[in-house]
């Protein structure tokens, strides 16, 4: 049956607003997208791009933001990002956040880094036994060695536990490919297996 005129002209409306729509989402996506990309680089340039003596005061630099820590590597699976303090929504759109209260780079305990799953850390789903895992800063590195992986539910908080070993945890959402916010947590803890001698050093002067 052919429609009415007027039903027509009331389809033909439908399709406009549902194309105007889809093409505002996806306009959205690729802001957001471009805007992650830049906040990286611009990072990446500002803090590991030039020698140390030329790196920025985070404090007065322009561009260069004072809550980046440092930048996580994962060679295995290809994850490199920038890692800023905090774990809220705006953090975690533009770089993986470090969980306040938990361990900093160079610090004995628990640090606990948050991404996620359809982002910086949508590698993790290939993550192995013994990979390699490094915590790099402007002045040191440090790497760690992939112990186990577990899923939890969210409100297993004791993962963020302090330890009395030099240990990474890494948080993000699973199941990985769940549509919508997904209702576990897959944790990967990582421990220490290289020290930088200045970092062992300032760490025995602490004990």
């Amino acid at each position: 049956m052919t429609p009415s005129p007027c039903a027509a002209r009331w389809l033909q409306r439908g399709e406009i607003t549902l194309l105007a729509i889809g093409l505002t989402l996806l306009g959205w996506a690729l802001a957001a997208h471009f805007s992650t990309r830049f906040y990286q680089a611009r990072q990446e340039r500002a803090f590991f791009s030039v020698s140390p003596e030329a790196r920025p005061n985070p404090a007065t630099a322009t561009g260069a933001d004072p809550l980046v820590l440092g930048r996580i590597e994962i060679p295995r699976i290809g994850v490199t990002a920038i890692v800023r303090e905090g774990d809220d929504d705006s953090t975690l759109a533009i770089a993986v956040g470090h969980i306040t209260g938990t361990a900093r780079p160079g610090e004995r305990g628990n640090m606990a880094l948050a991404g996620h799953r359809d982002s910086f850390f949508r590698a993790l789903r290939e993550i192995r036994h013994q990979d390699t895992i490094r915590i790099v800063t402007p002045t040191h590195s440090w790497e760690y060695a992939v112990d186990s992986t577990e899923v939890v539910n969210p409100e297993d908080t004791w993962v963020l536990d302090p330890t009395s070993d030099t240990v990474l945890s890494l948080v993000t959402c699973y199941p990985f490919n769940y549509i919508g916010h997904a209702p576990k947590r897959f944790i990967v803890r990582a421990s220490l297996v290289a020290l930088p001698p200045s970092a062992a050093r300032a760490g025995s002067s602490r004990e």
